[in-house]
């Protein structure tokens, strides 16, 4: 963006220099990038979604994003979207400490991994009750699965066969069942028994409509890139 002054004859513009407040801060979510050595345990099961926002309100308190003086953009991309979606509001109604508070100003979510179809929920609550892990399609591990995977989100076909290369060599190192866990925790489906779809989804659709009636009456833009 820039302002008529900012402009360059040859159609270049500058870069407006940002507010002193301004600044960006990109972490790893829990579970991604580096963040996953602690996952070889026998003992871990996953993260919730209240695993995913204590982490990132651990991060926001370490580099002082939540003394509440400087409004905060959070911009999430799949599960970070689903975080920041759900962090939003609980910072916004009030109910997160008051010494930990983040003012959420705006939140732009990316393909966020808010809801899935019955379909999918039945096979992780099937995979749950009887095990295969790899009929967990966001558990791939090789270019065919990751392909799968991403054609199911909606990926054009030539940017699937572009990505599943680089998709399956990230997880090389990882626990066969990592992003099995990881995505059973991200859908909190460990109450629910194989016969309970419906239950599934009714129960994550209304945790998505308190968290929208909240942000829509504290007037909190929320941007969605699908």
């Amino acid at each position: 963006f820039a302002s008529r002054r900012q402009r360059r004859p040859c159609g270049t513009t500058r870069t407006p220099r940002p507010h002193r407040h301004c600044l960006g801060r990109v972490p790893d979510a829990a579970g991604h990038g580096k963040r996953h050595a602690w996952a070889v345990r026998s003992s871990w099961e996953g993260l919730s979604l209240d695993d995913h926002m204590s982490d990132v309100e651990a991060f926001c308190a370490a580099v002082g994003a939540s003394d509440g003086t400087v409004p905060v953009d959070l911009v999430g991309y799949s599960m970070g979207g689903a975080t920041a979606f759900a962090l939003a509001a609980r910072h916004v109604n009030g109910s997160a400490p008051a010494a930990s508070r983040l003012p959420v100003r705006r939140v732009a979510l990316l393909a966020p991994a808010l809801l899935v179809t019955q379909e999918l929920y039945a096979m992780t609550l099937s995979v749950q009750r009887h095990g295969g892990v790899e009929r967990c399609v966001y558990n791939y591990r090789t270019e065919a699965e990751a392909e799968e995977m991403l054609r199911l989100v909606g990926y054009a076909e030539p940017l699937c066969e572009k990505l599943a290369p680089v998709l399956a060599w990230g997880r090389r190192d990882q626990p066969p069942d990592f992003w099995w866990k990881m995505w059973r925790g991200l859908g909190g489906v460990q109450a629910f028994g194989e016969g309970e779809v419906d239950a599934a989804v009714d129960a994550k659709r209304a945790a998505l409509a308190s968290s929208g009636s909240v942000l829509a009456e504290a007037a909190t833009p929320v941007l969605v890139v699908q």
